[in-house]
């Protein structure tokens, strides 16, 4: 039990004197109680001075020294005010020079939208091509398909090996009103479409109907006109490559009325008539319109015009005009193809497809819808380079049947030439093949 001392409860009877020493006790405490505040402050003054000398030590990137020396000055004047003693320094230059900069989340969002407009852009690019090359596919389908026996093209091995960089497509002009009976027609028009890979151009090499060549086997030798109507497009082919040392495993074969057709759409086409052209081209348009149709309008005048799809067919196929002979023929075929893809180069694709719709099922090909894309692009990106009427020489001859026909002069020397005009082979030596083939016209025509 505490005594009354503890509880707060003074017994006078216990004390024996009274006592004069509290005053003194006062005055022990307070001089404790300042002691521990100057040990308290040296303290705080030590901790200071070593977190300044280890500041020397190691300064921060961000903190020069003498910075850390007005902060320890500053910390001194505070303890004396009786405040914190360490206090916020004011911003060094280096600091005011960075506050100054954007902060750096915001250029981390800048970028961040910037790479997104970019992504946008080129997705709704891809889109777009992708869109482009699906609407062409769906064109591209409504192509018929024309079977080629592709193990009976007359290709020489060795051939086939020179001329790797180039794609050599053969496009026929059939005399059929239709496709449907297209197999049994002769091919008026023989243009080889050469695609030069390599350096990124297209020629046009017309191969003149009348031309005395060997056929088959089966048929001996015979104008290459008169092929396709016995042989059909594979004999055509096979022809061509074992006459000309050529690779062509691919065609396209059209008739008249999608010629005519397709340039109506496009508007017409834009052609210089010669005068010595007129009479010839208005024999035969109304022959022309009756066999596919369309126009029967007559030409009036020389020079530069526009002509019709009757008007552009019936241009195509006169055989002779009476300046300069029916050699000129395979010249304005050209003529026609070169200015029917220019003026397509120009014209709205709405359009486009609206003449493709009607023209594209009177096309047969045995390429396939990607190759037909490839084709349809180097077109667009590649330059029509020079064009060629083959042979370049050629003399004249009546055959055994008494048919007129254009035997080349000799077969060797034109396809010798062939390859080094236009197949970059200088000193080029034709296979035994195209040897053999020429002895033989010489020896029947007495040419040589």
């Amino acid at each position: 039990m505490r005594s009354d001392k503890y509880s707060g409860k003074r017994d006078s009877s216990r004390d024996t004197q009274s006592y004069d020493g509290w005053e003194e006790t006062q005055m022990l405490f307070q001089s404790r109680d300042q002691e521990k505040e100057a040990e308290k402050k040296r303290r705080q003054r030590e901790a200071a001075y070593q977190e300044y000398l280890a500041l020397r030590e190691n300064p921060d990137a961000s903190r020069a020294p003498e910075d850390d020396v007005r902060t320890y000055t500053r910390k001194k004047r505070a303890n004396k005010q009786q405040s914190s003693v360490f206090e916020e320094p004011k911003p060094s230059r280096r600091e005011k020079k960075e506050q100054k900069k954007p902060p750096a989340k915001k250029k981390k969002k800048k970028g961040r939208s910037l790479r997104r407009v970019i992504l946008i852009v080129l997705l709704l690019l891809i889109a777009a091509a992708a869109a482009g090359i699906l609407f062409v596919m769906g064109l591209m389908e409504k192509v018929g398909t024309e079977e080629i026996d592709q193990a009976n093209l007359g290709i020489n091995p060795q051939v086939e090996q020179d001329l790797k960089n180039y794609q050599n497509i053969a496009l026929l002009g059939v005399d059929a009103r239709d496709m449907e009976d297209y197999k049994t027609c002769r091919t008026d028009a023989i243009i080889m479409l050469s695609i030069d890979k390599q350096n990124k151009a297209i020629r046009q090499i017309s191969v003149y109907r009348d031309t005395y060549l060997h056929a088959n086997k089966k048929y001996g030798y015979d104008k290459i006109t008169n092929v396709h109507a016995y042989a059909g497009t594979t004999g055509t082919l096979h022809s061509l490559n074992e006459n000309m040392d050529l690779n062509i495993r691919e065609a396209v074969i059209v008739n008249w009325k999608a010629v005519a057709d397709a340039i109506d759409g496009l508007g017409g086409i834009d052609v210089e008539i010669k005068k010595s052209e007129i009479k010839e081209m208005n024999k035969y348009i109304k022959d022309t319109q009756k066999n596919i149709g369309g126009s029967k309008e007559k030409i009036k005048k020389a020079g530069m015009q526009t002509l019709n799809g009757n008007q552009a067919v019936t241009y195509a196929r006169i055989r002779k005009d009476s300046s300069e002979g029916d050699y000129r023929r395979n010249e304005r075929m050209k003529i026609v193809v070169s200015a029917a893809v220019d003026k397509a180069k120009k014209t709205n694709p709405f359009k486009l497809k609206q003449i493709a719709d009607q023209v594209m099922p009177q096309i047969r090909t045995n390429m396939d819808t990607n190759s037909l894309l490839k084709v349809m692009f180097a077109f667009l990106r590649y330059d029509m380079t020079d064009s060629a009427g083959w042979p370049f020489e050629t003399g004249s001859w009546t055959s055994y049947n008494g048919a007129w026909v254009g035997p080349p002069v000799t077969l060797k020397r034109n396809v010798t030439e062939l390859h080094e005009k236009y197949f970059g082979q200088p000193g080029y030596e034709p296979t035994q093949t195209v040897q053999d083939i020429s002895k033989e016209i010489s020896r029947r025509t007495g040419l040589y």
